[in-house]
């Protein structure tokens, strides 16, 4: 079999040096080389650049969402995301969970994912560039320019082309632009600004399938898209803000402020339904236009610190809100008749006529108090107390106006104690008021903004410190949070129960010898729903998509007699998925492998990386399970963009 690789080169053009007033080759040098094994600190969810390791590392957390529950932060300031922040600003992310989420104020149930943008740390103009074959071939190019005008005041500045091919054999264009910009007026303040964007069109859907019974789909070709060719998405995502860090001594304030879109001016969701295990079924496609997520976030952060001997305090005041803003719906089904999957069955581009927009509106403000206890060799306490004033309203044509407001007390506590200089133990608890995401695109009531609803977590772990540099990181959580899933009664999809998720995550990570090294993450997972619904038989007990066991294991080593080679290696373990909702059918547990190459050259005197990389090296096939209990097939062998 035939495994198409890769390859990025890195640097900066040679000629490039001729129009700019000096280049820092050290600065090359960070960018070339980005590697998140070998910067990871632990097994649970990492980004540096286009790379990421971790159990987590897809942002989902404990099996939940990270994101769709809100838990987004840019370097530790809260931010609700509607449209994502292009990877062309930003030096990589964290998930933050159990011991990691320490020393940040108010976590959440579902962790934290808290975004890095770049920084503009060197003394000369930085130009970079990155051309690689893209996934599947597709050519993607990138351009990045970071100017430090003065010792206080840097400006970086990038632009990218990404033509994307997808497993299906969909593909689609984006175009990335952004820039941020750092300013330290005083040694101990500063204020950074940022701007994102990407523009995207040409984004084909690829149907998913829902069969007729208890069985998987037939296996089909993969990279051959068969959907409608104007089934298709075109739109963009902007992000705009700045915030300033000000360290007063024992007195430090932050404040962020945050604009965050996306919209689909085309809008499409394809689907096959009642696929038998022929392969035949019914195709449908769900079109629309000016979907529009608009979303104005921020916090302002004022913290008092005292040291009283070896203890140090801290009292924390924060003021977090959003203000979101949604336009919807207005869809129009069409049935294809009937069709065989992974066989594209060309319609022509039908008359659309759509329907009136659905106005989805959220107000939210957080008043929190918060205390924090480091008391050095003994351990750490951290106490959380947050009132919260929600209020959704819902605009649906021809209906009445739905209002809803709830006004809580949210609260969070943790301990951790130091029981030697190597092992340390915690507990914590967290009560949170967290997002649900958006309705699927095949349910009744598609990209509805669902609401915000109670959560709780307990856990408790520890981290030990192990001969050879590893470090072992170890939890038990417990998570309760309502379930939402399409109903099989009206194909809407709500609240049918509660879920638990039960379980253990572990993390190993080290150098065990020099140049090698290893990360390591696993979570075994004990899922359930109870309620109405379960007790009636339209739900089963485990939640659709679900696997009880997860492992990555991460490895990269640099060869001691060959500087310039490294090569790093991947495995991913998925246990047996839960599949349909009634849980009468699973999906078979599966491995991936990935494996790698990096190549440290000079252009001139710019350094440069060739990476080279296969992903699912054994091209293994298996199914994806979303909402509902629809499939679409995992990505075959390919290469990967670094």
């Amino acid at each position: 079999m035939t495994h198409k690789l890769r390859a990025i080169l890195m640097a900066a053009p040679a000629a490039c040096a001729l129009s700019m007033p000096a280049l820092s080759v050290p600065a090359y040098a960070q960018r070339a080389d980005e590697n998140a094994t070998t910067s990871a600190e632990d097994g649970f969810g990492s980004s540096v650049g286009n790379e990421s390791v971790g159990i987590y590392a897809s942002g989902t957390v404990r099996g939940f969402s990270a994101y769709d529950a809100g838990n987004a932060r840019i370097e530790g300031l809260y931010f609700n995301e509607s449209g994502g922040i292009t990877d062309l600003i930003q030096t990589g992310s964290d998930i933050r969970v159990g011991l990691t989420s320490f020393g940040y104020p108010f976590p959440a149930p579902t962790g934290i994912v808290d975004s890095k943008l770049s920084r503009i740390d060197s003394a000369r103009p930085i130009l970079s560039a990155r051309i690689s074959s893209g996934q599947y071939l597709g050519p993607d190019v990138t351009a990045e320019l970071a100017v430090p005008v003065n010792d206080t005041f840097g400006v970086k500045g990038a632009i990218g082309y990404f033509d994307e091919q997808y497993g299906d054999g969909a593909s689609a264009w984006f175009v990335s632009y952004g820039g941020v910009t750092r300013w330290r007026p005083e040694s101990n303040v500063e204020v950074t600004g940022f701007f994102s964007r990407y523009d995207y069109g040409d984004e084909e859907q690829g149907p998913v399938i829902f069969t007729s019974g208890d069985f998987l789909p037939q296996q089909i070709k993969r990279r051959e898209y068969f959907g409608q060719d104007w089934a298709q998405w075109a739109g963009h995502s902007q992000n705009i803000g700045g915030f300033v860090k000000s360290d007063l001594g024992n007195l430090k304030i932050e404040a962020g402020l945050f604009n965050s879109r996306f919209t689909q001016d085309r809008y499409a969701a394809a689907w096959f339904d009642d696929v038998g295990e022929d392969g035949i079924g019914q195709e449908y496609v769900l079109a629309g236009q000016d979907q529009r997520f608009a979303s104005t976030s921020g916090e302002l952060r004022l913290s008092r610190s005292f040291r009283e001997g070896p203890r140090l305090h801290r009292v924390i005041a924060s003021l977090r809100g959003r203000d979101v803003e949604a336009d919807f719906a207005g869809f129009q089904l069409f049935d294809l008749g009937m069709g065989p999957i992974g066989v594209q069955d060309a319609e022509e581009l039908p008359d659309f006529t759509f329907g009136a927009l659905t106005n989805d509106i959220v107000r939210q403000r957080n008043y929190s108090l918060g205390y924090d206890l480091r008391w050095q060799g003994v351990g750490e306490l951290n106490l959380g107390l947050t009132r919260t004033d929600y209020l959704k309203v819902i605009e649906e044509p021809a209906l009445p106006v739905f209002r809803r407001r709830d006004r809580l007390w949210l609260w969070n506590a943790g301990i951790a104690f130091t029981l030697t200089p190597k092992l340390s133990v915690y507990a914590a608890a967290t009560r949170g008021l967290e997002e649900t995401g958006s309705a699927p695109g095949n349910a009744a009531n598609a990209n509805e903004l669902l609401p915000a609803l109670r959560t709780r977590q307990m856990e408790a772990g520890l981290r030990y410190r192990l001969p050879g540099s590893f470090t072992l990181v170890a939890a038990g959580f417990d998570i309760r949070k309502p379930y939402f899933e399409t109903d099989s009664a009206d194909n809407v999809f709500r609240i049918l129960g509660e879920v638990r998720h039960r379980g253990v995550e572990l993390s190993l990570s080290g150098e065990p010898v020099k140049g090698l090294s290893i990360v390591t993450g696993a979570q075994l997972l004990d899922p359930k729903v109870t309620g109405e619904a379960v007790a009636d038989g339209r739900l089963g007990a485990k939640p659709l998509g679900r696997t009880p066991v997860l492992i990555t294991f991460n490895a990269d080593y640099r060869f001691p007699k060959i500087e310039p080679l490294s090569l790093d290696l991947a495995v991913t373990y998925e246990g047996d998925r839960t599949a349909n909702i009634a849980n009468t059918l699973e999906i078979p547990a599966r491995a991936t492998i990935d494996l790698g190459a990096r190549y440290r050259l000079k252009l001139g005197r710019s350094p440069a990386t060739l990476r080279l990389q296969a992903r699912n090296l054994t091209n293994a096939f298996g199914w994806r399970v979303f909402s509902g209990g629809s499939f679409k097939p995992i990505n075959r062998a390919r290469s990967c963009c670094r």
